[in-house]
């Protein structure tokens, strides 16, 4: 099997792809998105991966109708991967959507692009763990692409952000935190956890009415099913609150299934953003 070495330069390189997207369709990076992946799906093809490719290609066109698709999650490809690949890829992926949630998509398009679909290699690469050269060309790819996406969206200076109004006592703001799953579960992650002992702090800092614990999920389910799977993120979510020190009678849960989602989808799609509950502190 011929390797792709060199992978950095095959993602960067412009292929051609058919579009017929007008000013109000894809965006700038979902058209990039498809560009990379096309590639990725032709260099699987000189090897033989008829199955990646075939992936990747689908990947490219739902890019191209202006629906890209999220980063592999590295747990759909872990029963493959090594024990020696899955903390740093594992690490990869959250400082990639990091990323591409502060306006990485937007800011930087084209590395934001690349990023995306090198990650996506990297982790295909290390699963199949037959190609060492493959393997480092798309982790290089993937680390230069997220650092030029990182540099170009740097961190609003405290300074810079508008004063609140001042007929609007700051009590009365509302104080969002987000709590994320992994597909189709309900257990809270030690990133969630960290999440809701940061919102135990801040509600300790003064008196609130209630705290709202809101369940969502993506549309990769049924209506109903995604409603119950919500109602059962919602529910854990009020009880690792509970067990911080919050009177569970402070706690109000409700769930919204799939029909609020934080990043719009078609239906069926597995979108780890929409996989959340949203705690509201109400003072």
């Amino acid at each position: 099997m011929n390797s792709m070495i060199n992978m950095a330069g095959v993602l960067a390189t412009t292929v051609a792809f058919c579009s017929h997207a007008d000013p109000a369709g894809p965006s700038e990076f979902a058209l990039a998105l498809a560009r990379n992946y096309d590639a990725l799906a032709k260099a699987e093809q000189i090897q033989g991966d008829e199955r990646d490719a075939q992936t990747y290609s689908l990947r490219a066109l739902a890019a191209n109708a202006g629906n890209p698709t999220s980063p592999d999650q590295v747990e759909l490809r872990q029963p493959f991967l090594k024990d020696r690949y899955v903390s740093e890829l594992s690490q990869g992926r959250s400082r990639l959507l990091a990323a591409l949630d502060k306006s990485g998509r937007t800011n930087a398009p084209e590395a934001a692009a690349r990023a995306q679909a090198s990650y996506d290699c990297w982790l295909e690469q290390a699963s199949e763990d037959l190609q060492p050269d493959d393997i480092n060309a798309c982790r290089e790819s993937f680390l230069t692409a997220l650092e030029t996406v990182e540099r170009a969206t740097p961190k609003v200076a405290v300074e810079a952000a508008p004063p609140p109004p001042t007929d609007l006592p700051a009590a009365t703001v509302p104080e969002n935190y987000l709590v994320f799953f992994d597909l189709d579960r309900a257990t809270v992650t030690a990133e969630g956890m960290a999440v809701i002992e940061s919102s135990k702090v801040a509600a300790d800092e003064r008196p609130f009415k209630r705290i709202l614990a809101t369940g969502h999920a993506d549309k990769s389910g049924t209506d109903r099913y995604n409603l119950a799977l919500s109602a059962r993120r919602a529910a854990a979510v009020k009880a690792a609150l509970g067990k911080t020190g919050i009177a569970t009678e402070m706690i109000e849960t409700a769930a919204r299934g799939e029909s609020q989602p934080l990043v719009p989808t078609e239906d069926g799609i597995r979108e780890p953003q929409n996989r959340r509950v949203e705690i509201v502190i109400e003072r």
